[in-house]
């Protein structure tokens, strides 16, 4: 062997060199190894985080079918019903709806209940909506009305989710995306593709969500939707955002905000207000966080979309929880829970009920009855309400033994007394 080695070469320090390279080596692989298992840890930690609600918005497929060549006793009212929901003007679009469907007949029907659908589930009606999306696609596909079936079943969808039944909205949107490609509508492809994605952004398999946001904001460009542009780029930021890009986050919603704000989508500049919010309550910027979850309130008060006040009133709450204004946080979060019941959501009633809990536990049950009390609660609803927070102290016994002291303390003292 020393035949075909250097003269000067030392073996002695070669056998010496290669152990320390070795454990170099396996010194770094350990740390990529903990990097990556402590940043997958953070990732699933944000999709799970009890103290934010997260709400990544669905476009709603609209139709119009063949509606502006009709008759003008039809096309007048459901052009007026138009230009009230452009206006979130929801109930008034409503009555010009039925207007128009008193003189529709057969495949007519079928953008007036898809429309009358959108209105009610951004009233937070959504078993309203509900029946006139059915009604919707049922009358499509008796009157052989492809293009809408697509924007009715990918409403349904969107319920579906918002209840939690991821399974059966991906295969109703599924089914839309087909019809809709296949008819050729484009613009409720997009939509499709978007919720689509969403569903995957839910289930934390964000390369496929990835995927589906791409192709979503694509079709939208390409037609020139620039409302759609700015739905994609703001789930493109959401996906950044589950993988603790937090920056590049911001940088997506904010082009989305502005997006938005330049075609008059206020419903879309008030979701992404929000999520720069919890995208700064992620980073540890409470003050920063709390100023645009309560601007987008204030956007979201305005266009009436119910699903959205309960959101950032519940995020509202849990941050003033955080910051120990209690009193406050308990009317933010009663508010935020009694519209999450009504609207019957899966997301956003646990994380209300989590940050109640906390507040229970330092006001004492005294103060938090008086505080449910103060926020328009009736006693059978603040009844109602402590039987669940006690649920949810239940489920989080950690907390129970730090945080429960101070009420304790307190409920000992009074009976000393």
């Amino acid at each position: 062997m020393e035949d075909f080695l250097p003269q000067n070469f030392d073996v002695a320090a070669l056998l010496v060199v290669i152990p320390v390279v070795c454990v170099l080596v396996a010194l770094g692989i350990a740390s990529l190894r903990s990097r990556w298992l402590n940043r997958r840890r953070l990732m699933k930690g944000i999709r799970t985080r009890p103290d934010v609600i997260r709400r990544d918005l669905c476009r709603m497929a609209e139709y119009f079918g063949r509606l502006p060549e009709a008759d003008a006793a039809l096309w007048r009212p459901f052009e007026y019903g138009l230009a009230a929901m452009a206006a979130c003007q929801w109930g008034q679009a409503i009555e010009h709806f039925r207007k128009a469907q008193a003189n529709a007949s057969g495949a007519q029907l079928v953008p007036i209940y898809n429309q009358t659908g959108v209105c009610h589930y951004t009233q937070g009606r959504p078993d309203d909506a509900l029946r006139d999306f059915v009604e919707s696609a049922r009358l499509a596909k008796q009157y052989g009305d492809a293009p809408g079936k697509a924007p009715a079943l990918a409403n349904i969808g969107v319920l579906r989710r918002d209840r939690g039944e991821l399974g059966s909205a991906l295969k109703q949107l599924r089914e839309a995306l087909a019809v809709a490609r296949k008819s050729g509508d484009q613009r409720a492809a997009a939509a499709c593709l978007g919720c689509i994605g969403n569903i995957y952004l839910d289930r934390g398999v964000l390369d496929k969500a990835l995927k589906f946001h791409e192709e979503a904001l694509a079709i939208s460009r390409e037609i020139g939707d620039n409302c759609g542009v700015a739905s994609g780029l703001r789930n493109l930021g959401s996906i950044y955002r589950d993988k603790a890009e937090f920056h590049e986050a911001l940088q997506q919603y904010e082009e989305a905000h502005a997006v938005s704000r330049e075609v008059g989508d206020r419903m879309c500049m008030a979701s992404c207000l929000g999520s720069i919010g919890s995208t700064h309550r992620y980073m540890g910027e409470l003050d920063q966080a709390l100023k645009f979850h309560e601007s987008a309130l204030a956007l979201e008060r305005e266009v009436g979309y119910k699903l959205g006040v309960a959101t950032e009133l519940g995020n509202i709450g849990l941050i003033l929880t955080d910051q120990r204004q209690y009193g406050q946080a308990v009317l933010k979060l009663a508010e935020s829970l009694t519209i999450f019941l009504a609207v019957g959501v899966a997301n956003g009633p646990r994380h209300v009920l989590f940050g109640l809990s906390r507040c229970d536990d330092w006001l004492g049950r005294d103060r938090m009855q008086e505080s449910l009390e103060r926020s328009g609660l009736v006693d059978g609803g603040t009844a109602d309400l402590l039987d669940r927070i006690d649920q949810v102290r239940l489920r989080r016994p950690r907390q129970r033994s730090t945080r429960r002291a101070p009420f304790v303390l307190r409920r000992l003292t009074a009976g000393a007394r």
